[in-house]
């Protein structure tokens, strides 16, 4: 690092196991040198001759130097790329310059973050021969866990090539029976040497926080990748019925899901489209902002009188765009037809949202990668355990997300007005005042029957925990309305759900 500083340079003159000599760059015209030799039982050198100091001048320290190769760059950045692993090569160049004053080329600013990774996470082609390793150890310290992998006939015989690998932690599969029925799932692309895709299943826990359940590395996005990523799940993670599955309109995940006994179809489980990834489609097909806003708005009406609105309005403006979402089956993708399957979870943004917590994480060798699932995952337990048990003991019954659901509607209550029809069925006419919260909507109606849990708006069936509609009649029956709020948003349940326990892994050097 010395030279680098002072603007010189040098070559190895001679170098074995037991002597290094260096010599100036310039030689002969710069006599600078260096001779040290093996200090043993010590394994360092020692310098036992040294001819200085340079008499030459480097003319142009802002460009690049022979000492400042990719390994040199590679120790001086290790600390930053562990600390920011999406650390652009562009802005290693920069550190290089502002640290040293010198400009090294692009290429050894990427040789150098290679170096850093690999030193930091392993080598990618040895990652592949230690992960069957770490499955065992984890195993070993988890037992339950969950890891299926596939193979293909190599070139050779008796070789096998890696094709894909599936692992779901034990504390995710009992800590989802917890979590509505309601999956995630979407693919990112894998950037490092190796290319490929990995695909992710999320869960949603009473506080409407994401949760892990299952990840898997393919060679990309198809029908039988994704139909093996999905056949794993059902064997491996969970045979809960009633499950809502929520994804793009990816064709490998319609192919799988409309097979008869993939074990995605009724009465097993239900498909769902992401809104979001809809409305880009319905955008790209028809470019008009306006389009897809009234889109969004119509998928998200709960009542199935404002969706057909909605659709008359789109109509009106673009027949075509009308008949292109009348293509789509409305319960795939309009909360109003949905029947309460996937609790108003109307996107892919779970699985999306860890998609960007693993960013760093995609171009790394294989075995940290699922390391890394590990310990992430398990700070997600660690953290929102301990949450619910402070919110246990303080007395909360119900998670935040809801808490402030509640309070938010119990507000709109003293707005209602309230006629009773029938005492025993707990039958109710409830009427929206003018101007409730400051916006100037005319009044509405919703009928109440207390004896179903059910009111005419449709949310309490949709999102699982009772409307304005439905609390107004409990106050006025004095009926408890915590018998609307489905289990899952309880903090009792909450905290089951993140309870189970994750278990050190054995170091490296123990692993089987």
């Amino acid at each position: 690092m010395f030279s680098i500083k002072v603007h010189q340079e040098f070559t190895v003159y001679r170098s074995n196991a037991s002597v290094l000599v260096l010599q100036c760059k310039k030689a002969p015209e710069c006599q600078w040198r260096l001779r040290a030799m093996i200090v043993k039982d010590m394994g360092m050198f020692r310098i036992t001759k040294y001819k200085g100091p340079h008499t030459c001048v480097n003319p142009c320290i802002n460009q690049d130097h022979s000492q400042l190769d990719s390994s040199f760059v590679s120790k001086y950045i290790e600390t930053l790329v562990k600390a920011e692993m999406t650390i652009t090569v562009t802005a290693i160049q920069a550190v290089v310059a502002e640290q040293f004053v010198y400009q090294i080329s692009y290429q050894k600013a990427m040789k150098a973050k290679r170096k850093a990774m690999t030193r930091l996470f392993g080598d990618w082609y040895k990652s592949y021969v230690e992960l069957p390793r770490f499955f065992l150890a984890l195993e070993q310290s988890n037992p339950g866990c969950i890891m299926y992998s596939k193979m293909v006939p190599g070139n050779n015989p008796n070789e096998e090539i890696f094709q894909r690998v599936f692992w779901a932690f034990v504390p995710s599969i009992k800590g989802f029976a917890h979590c509505r029925p309601v999956l995630s799932i979407d693919g990112t692309h894998l950037y490092g040497k190796y290319k490929g895709t990995l695909p992710i299943a999320m869960g949603c826990d009473g506080n409407n926080q994401l949760f892990p359940l299952a990840f898997s590395i393919t060679e990309g996005e198809n029908i039988d990748s994704w139909s093996w990523f999905l056949a794993c799940i059902r064997v491996g993670v969970t045979q809960r019925k009633r499950l809502c599955l929520i994804s793009d309109r990816h064709p490998g995940i319609i192919a799988v899901v409309n097979e008869t006994y993939s074990g995605w179809t009724q009465p097993d489980a239900c498909h769902r489209f992401c809104m979001r990834h809809l409305a880009s489609n319905f955008n790209t097909k028809f470019k008009d902002k306006t389009l897809k806003d009234l889109m969004c708005r119509a998928a998200m009406e709960s009542k199935v009188k404002k969706f057909i609105s909605h659709m008359d309005t789109i109509g009106r403006i673009n027949a075509e765009a009308r008949n292109w979402l009348e293509q789509i089956p409305f319960e795939k993708w309009a909360l109003s037809y949905d029947g309460g399957r996937r609790y108003g979870i109307m996107t892919t943004n779970m699985s999306e949202v860890f998609n960007g917590v693993l960013k760093g994480a995609r171009n790394l060798p294989i075995t940290a990668l699922v390391q890394l699932t590990f310990y992430w995952v398990n700070s997600y337990f660690t953290v929102r355990r301990e949450h619910g048990a402070s919110r246990l003991a303080s007395g909360e019954e119900f998670t935040p997300h809801i808490d402030a659901k509640i309070k938010a509607k119990v507000v709109k209550v003293g707005a209602h007005e309230v006629l009773l029809y029938d005492h025993v069925a707990g039958r109710f006419h409830v009427k929206t005042r003018h101007s409730v919260g400051g916006s100037n909507r005319k009044p509405r109606t919703y009928h109440v029957t207390l004896q179903t849990g059910s009111c005419t708006c449709n949310k309490t069936l949709l999102l699982g925990f009772p409307c304005s509609h439905i609390l107004v009649a409990c106050h006025c029956r004095a009926i408890d309305f915590r018998q609307f709020v489905q289990g899952y948003y309880t903090t009792r349940v909450y905290l089951s759900t993140w309870a189970p326990l994750f278990y050190p892994i054995f170091d490296e050097l123990e692993w089987p």
